[in-house]
Formats: C-alpha cells, sequence, structure tokens
C-alpha cells in the first residue's frame, strides 16, 4: 500500500491481550497505510504496557477522543466481541472482528442494528481467507464443475490455548474448537457457500485432552484463570445447504497425531482440490502447504506461494484499508455472521450433551422428585437461575437507575418504583409497554445501571452455592430479563460468569418471560429435558417460565421480593437462603408437588 495520497487511517486497538499484542499493533504500526491512536483496556497495567507504551491509551471507548477514529479493531475476549463491536457501531465508527464475530444469533441481531443505527459498517473475517494458497484454492474451484462436497479441517497435535484461562471457560468463550478453529474453517470457504442458513446441520463433540496441561498451545500465554475447562477439545460436523452442498468441519486443539494439519478439499462434479497446510502460528506446523487437483485418475500438482507465517495478516490489513469505507460492504459481515454463528449453535444443540467431568462420574445421581419410597425419578442434572435478587443484590441500583431514567425522560412528577418493582424479572422494554411508560426510558436506565455496577453485589452463600453445584457436575444457566451482555459484563466483574455454563438474556430470545423460551432455550443449550432441570427465581413471572417449560419452579425468598404474590403462585420448592438448594438436592432426597 505504499504511495498513498491519502491520509492514514486512524484505528483505535480495543484490548491488550495476546491478539493485540502479537498480531495488531504490530502489523498495524508497521502499515503505511495505518496510524494508532489509540489503545483501549480497562486494566491499568495492560494498557500501560501496550505498544510498550508509547501509544495513547484510554480506560474505555467512550474516551477516545471525539472524531479522531476512522476504524476499530476489537481484540478482547470473546464474549464481549459483539457488546464492544455494537458501542463502536452505535457511535458510527467501522469496526473490524476477527472471529468469533459473536456468539448467538440474538447478538447478530444486535450488531445489525448497531450498523443502520450508527451508518458504519461491520467489517469481519478470518485472516485464513488471505493466504495465498487458499486464494488460489478459492480461485480454481470454478474448475472443478458443479460443488458437490467440502471437507475442512484443523487438527492440532497439542494446541489447547491459554490453559484453563477464558478460552476454555464456555461463559466467556462461547464454546471451544469449534469457535475458536471451526470459525476460521468456515470463513476460508465462505465463498463457495451460499447465502442463507444451512438446511441440516449435526454433529459432535469431545474433551478427551482439554484439561491436560502437556496439551497446551506453546505459543500462546495468556495466564490462566485456574479450574478445569469446561469446552470441547474437538468438535465434528455435517452441513448441508438448501442447494444440497455438503460440508464436513473438524476442528480439534488437540489430537494423537505428530502435528498441526489443516486440510480444504473441494470436490466437483469434474474434480477435486485439496490443500494441507497449517493455519495459525503453531510452531508444530507440517511442511509447506501442498495443493493438488485430481481429474480422471489424474493428480496435478498445483503451484502455491510458501508464505512467512503472518503474511496473511499482512493482507487482510491492505484490504481493510480500502473497505473500511467502503459503504457497499455494509450487511455483507452480518449476512456471513449469521449463517457462522446458527450452524455452530446447531451444531451444539445436536452433539452429546456434556458429561460430568471424569472426577464426578463415580457420584450417585441426585434425585429429583418422588422420594426413595416412591417410584425411582431422573437426575438433578441442571439448574437455572434468574439473576437480579436471586444471585445479585440490585435492587437499589435499579431503584436509582429507574428513577434517573424516569426524571430524565417523563420529567416531573413521583417515579412509579412500586409499580416497575412489582414487574421485574420482565424485559424492561416489555415492563414499559405494561407500564404505559416511555420506550426511551431503557437508554439512561442502562448507562446509569452501568455506571452503578460495582454497588451490586452477590448474596450471601451464592458463591459457594454455586461452586458446590459445579463440584458435583450440574449444569448451571442464568435466564434473566436482562440483555444478555449486561448480564454477562455484570457476572464477569463480580467473578462468577465462568461458573455458569450459559446466560442468556430476554433480548437472546424470541418472547421473555413470563413466556418458556428462555428456560427452554437454557435447557436447549444444556442437553437436559425439563425433568432434569429446575429454576429458581424471586418473581412470579420466573415460576410461570418454568411451569411452562414443565421444570420445577423453585422460589427465592432472601431478597426483597413480594413474598406474598410469590407464596400465592404456589411455588414447588420456598428457600430462604442459597444454601438451602444445596440442602435439597445434594445432600437429601427433593420432594417436589
Amino acid at each position: 500500500m505504499t504511495g498513498r495520497s491519502t491520509p492514514p487511517v486512524r484505528v483505535a486497538v480495543i484490548g491488550s491481550g495476546w491478539a493485540a499484542r502479537s498480531i495488531w499493533l504490530p502489523r498495524l504500526t508497521a502499515h503505511p497505510a495505518f496510524t494508532v491512536v489509540g489503545v483501549v483496556d480497562p486494566d491499568p497495567a495492560a494498557r500501560a504496557a501496550a505498544g510498550g507504551g508509547t501509544l495513547p491509551a484510554f480506560a474505555s471507548v467512550a474516551d477516545l477522543p471525539a472524531g479522531a477514529v476512522d476504524l476499530a479493531v476489537v481484540a478482547v475476549p470473546n464474549h464481549l466481541h459483539a457488546p464492544v463491536a455494537e458501542t463502536v457501531l452505535r457511535a458510527g465508527v467501522p469496526a473490524f472482528v476477527e472471529k468469533p464475530v459473536c456468539l448467538t444469533s440474538a447478538e447478530v441481531d444486535r450488531l445489525a442494528a448497531a450498523e443502520a443505527a450508527g451508518a458504519a459498517t461491520l467489517l469481519a473475517g478470518s485472516a485464513a481467507r488471505f493466504r495465498g494458497d487458499v486464494q488460489t484454492l478459492l480461485e480454481l474451484a470454478g474448475t472443478v464443475g458443479e460443488l458437490r462436497h467440502l471437507s475442512v479441517g484443523w487438527v492440532r497435535a497439542r494446541g489447547i490455548p491459554d490453559g484453563a484461562g477464558w478460552f476454555t471457560r464456555r461463559s466467556l468463550s462461547g464454546g471451544g474448537a469449534l469457535v475458536d478453529l471451526g470459525w476460521h474453517l468456515l470463513d476460508a470457504v465462505g465463498p463457495l457457500l451460499p447465502p442463507g442458513p444451512f438446511r441440516h446441520v449435526v454433529g459432535s463433540v469431545s474433551d478427551d485432552f482439554i484439561n491436560d496441561p502437556r496439551l497446551r498451545a506453546s505459543w500462546r500465554r495468556d495466564g490462566s484463570a485456574g479450574g478445569r475447562g469446561d469446552v470441547e477439545d474437538t468438535a465434528r460436523g455435517f452441513l448441508v445447504t438448501e442447494r444440497g452442498l455438503s460440508v464436513s468441519v473438524t476442528a480439534s486443539w488437540a489430537s494423537h497425531q505428530p502435528s498441526d494439519v489443516t486440510t480444504l478439499v473441494v470436490e466437483g462434479s469434474t474434480g477435486t482440490l485439496s490443500l494441507t497446510c497449517t493455519f495459525g502460528f503453531s510452531p508444530d506446523r507440517r511442511g509447506g502447504p501442498v495443493l493438488t487437483l485430481t481429474r480422471g485418475g489424474e493428480v496435478e500438482a498445483v503451484p502455491v506461494p510458501d508464505e512467512t507465517v503472518g503474511t496473511e495478516y499482512d493482507r487482510l490489513l491492505d484490504d481493510l484499508a480500502t473497505r473500511w469505507s467502503d459503504h457497499a460492504a455494509r450487511g455483507a459481515a452480518i449476512l456471513e455472521a449469521r449463517r457462522t454463528v446458527d450452524a455452530i449453535e446447531r451444531l451444539y444443540a445436536s452433539a452429546t450433551p456434556r458429561p460430568l467431568p471424569a472426577a464426578d462420574r463415580s457420584r450417585p445421581p441426585t434425585v429429583l422428585g418422588p422420594s426413595p419410597e416412591g417410584p425411582s425419578a431422573p437426575a438433578l442434572r441442571a439448574v437455572v437461575f434468574d439473576l437480579d435478587g436471586v444471585l445479585v443484590d440490585s435492587f437499589d441500583v435499579m431503584r436509582q437507575a429507574f428513577t434517573h431514567a424516569y426524571r430524565e425522560v417523563v420529567g416531573a412528577g413521583e417515579p412509579p418504583f412500586a409499580e416497575y418493582n412489582r414487574h421485574l424479572g420482565r424485559y424492561f422494554p416489555d415492563i414499559m409497554r405494561i407500564m404505559g411508560l416511555p420506550p426511551e426510558m431503557e437508554g439512561p436506565f442502562v448507562r446509569e445501571s452501568t455506571r452503578l455496577a460495582d454497588q451490586v453485589t452477590l448474596f450471601p452463600g451464592v458463591e459457594e452455592l454455586l461452586r458446590e453445584f459445579r463440584d458435583h457436575g450440574i449444569g448451571m444457566a442464568v435466564a434473566t430479563g436482562k440483555a444478555g451482555w449486561r448480564a454477562r459484563a455484570l457476572l464477569e466483574r463480580l467473578g462468577i460468569l465462568h461458573l455458569f455454563d450459559h446466560v442468556i438474556g430476554s433480548d437472546e430470545v424470541a418472547r421473555a418471560k413470563p413466556a418458556p423460551d428462555i428456560v427452554l432455550r437454557a435447557l436447549h443449550l444444556l442437553g437436559v429435558g425439563p425433568g432434569e432441570a429446575v429454576m429458581v427465581g424471586d418473581a412470579v413471572t420466573d415460576l410461570a417460565a418454568a411451569r411452562g417449560a414443565g421444570v420445577g419452579a423453585l422460589a427465592a425468598l432472601w431478597g426483597e421480593t413480594q413474598e406474598a404474590a410469590l407464596l400465592a403462585a404456589e411455588p414447588d420448592l420456598t428457600l430462604r437462603k442459597p444454601a438451602e438448594l444445596a440442602e435439597a438436592f445434594l445432600h437429601s432426597t427433593a420432594v417436589l408437588r
């Protein structure tokens, strides 16, 4: 990109972890088309170390000088990709996210809305697509006739990233090797796939290697958060498009093979292209890339460049230098992300439910239902929790935020918080509709709640309860009236996000509580049936959602709940302190109504 007459693109790198330090900052500072105007990270030490301490550093995106940024490169942990990109896009700044662009289909919808609201472009894509060998494969795909089957695989000998850090914690990463490596694979062959979702998706996952420290990635050390990884190290899937093109996917962080190998095979009606290489930065590589074309029984070697590791990122930046301001590119990343995340969600849903950790497989099942003298009952395998009033004490913050939003949007008069309190558990926009209040209150309510988030605390005994259930191999999810990104951010700040398998917000399902959708979604993600789970809530809407989903409806009475109304709803079990949940289901036989 030498010889440019236009000013360099002003870039802010959001995040200062391994990806920012090892991939983005060195290449952006060396590329003549870009100038790095800031690094954003809430950690003061990380900010100070970013770019050798020579770059402007900011604690949040909001601190970036107005009008000083043309493009933001998002380099934060997976669970923050969509929320950060959404914030940037709504501010009118194009955002680039490598992978995963987001973790749920609901997050795709939010990104699409943010792209439209901010009139800014979401840019996304794996650098693997910019490898010289992959580009040659894609260029030749039109020479093998009608495409029949694609086979893509990335299998490492040993390459589990980050030990037991955020990469291997489902609540922070969204998944294991499928999200990490599988997204790259699907993106690499994305130009060969038709738009829209796959017609069929089926797959399996396994975790034979995930907690073996000998198999960790030697080239990536972000530190360890402690504990055991709870994601898959290997995923295998079979996908079929509406027109019958089939795709097999294998993604594995570790295996029994001696080196890391990536394969891309394109089978057509008149020939087959096969590329063998190694994606990524692993030093355990299997020689240079080899591309062959097989036709009529003859195998022909196709010349491909053997490039320096990382060259693909330089080419990606060449592309970004022109595409960031191309309005015609708007919406393209959304379409591809929607197809990919839909496939990942459905593959996980079809996979065999996660087994108990090895240390817990000898434990007898916990009985849910009749006492030992009665008929046998299924084992308790999962608990779904409401958030506010059950796990966290946020009542005062909600009161302050509601009052602030009412004063800002409505103006004079006494904020009707008592009525608002009667509807807790519902999605905030639904409460506004029920109360006849302006929906515009949501913006200031969320901003003030976020500002006051450090005042939210865990109820006494909650963390101990969660750890005990985790030790017993019980799956756990949060199903909250909050937006999903807000709930995940709060739980991460409180240090317990990693204890949950899934956190689902009301913005991530078609119908919020009291409809059963959010509980059914939790059961689906946890891989359990209604008879194997209970839900703990502090509002009548929680009990209604639980009953609609067919799970046990448990009432938590330790917060500032409307106790009389809750008891009148006849919960299956009432709990006055968190420890009683463990006492009921781990230390004795629980008998539900």
